[in-house]
């Protein structure tokens, strides 16, 4: 016999959620796939005793949150984020790479990006840019370049230049990929704060998200290699613990709940 019926089925939550992590609330970055994510508050409480009442709790203390998951995606350039800059991340060029005659259509002024980058995220070299009748045009005359936020070299066309939109042009061009990556650690003692944040969304298109405004990383790596015949890859464990930002209003210091699913 059911004991009573549901208040809002809405409130009723499903599935994982996407973590990103950064900087600031403004530069996050989705840290891929994970497992067993999950958020967790503690505290401790604070109790004065009396002589006749016993002991009377009058508050809290250390009111803290972590943000936890396993990380699925070993990826150097994030766990430098993750880890707050305690980490030097260095680079290995590969060998210069030529490509003739990349097809791209340029409609508007829209930025396009090219399909290979620079290894140190720089603008790619040697760039010769033809319109479809092989004639050569002028780069911030006919087409401008420009880096994104991940290092690809972009191109567009510029009105009133030789293009007009929907025109295709003919890209050569010599990047460097990085062969590898290095990330050394030690000697430093300062790690720097990290906002993270956790959503859900729901076959509405509707957000659970939390999310913690001052956290860092509260244990160091431990990464298990697997069997080689183990289906399972090796999954670091993510463990950031967030702290009161005293520089927010009393209240709003150290995590918001924001739900779009909620609402009936």
């Amino acid at each position: 016999m059911a004991q009573t019926t549901v208040q809002n089925k809405n409130a009723i939550r499903f599935g994982s959620g996407k973590l990103e992590i950064g900087p600031n609330i403004n530069n996050l970055i989705n840290i891929g796939a994970v497992r067993n994510a999950l958020f967790r508050e503690e505290w401790e409480d604070v109790e004065v005793r009396s002589d006749n009442a016993g002991v009377i709790k009058v508050g809290i203390k250390e009111h803290v949150a972590f943000i936890e998951c396993d990380m699925m995606e070993v990826n150097l350039e994030t766990m430098k984020t993750v880890r707050g800059n305690l980490d030097t991340l260095t680079t290995v060029a590969g060998e210069p790479t030529s490509i003739e005659d990349e097809s791209h259509v340029l409609e508007s002024t829209d930025f396009v990006r090219l399909q290979y980058r620079n290894g140190d995220g720089t603008e790619v070299g040697s760039i010769v840019v033809k319109d479809e009748n092989e004639t050569i045009l002028t780069r911030n005359t006919d087409y401008v370049l420009a880096i994104d936020s991940v290092g690809y070299t972009c191109i567009a066309r510029i009105e009133n230049g030789a293009l007009s939109s929907g025109d295709e042009v003919k890209v050569s061009y010599q990047y460097t990929p990085t062969s590898a990556i290095t990330m050394t650690s030690g000697g430093r003692v300062t790690i720097s704060d990290r906002v993270i944040r956790i959503t859900n969304i729901n076959e509405n298109e509707k957000e659970f998200r939390i999310t913690l405004y001052k956290a860092t990383i509260n244990e160091g790596t431990e990464i298990e290699f697997p069997g080689d015949d183990d289906d399972d890859p090796a999954m670091p464990r993510l463990v950031m613990k967030g702290i009161l930002d005293t520089t927010r209003d009393v209240g709003d210091q150290l995590f918001e709940i924001y739900d779009e699913q909620g609402v009936e």
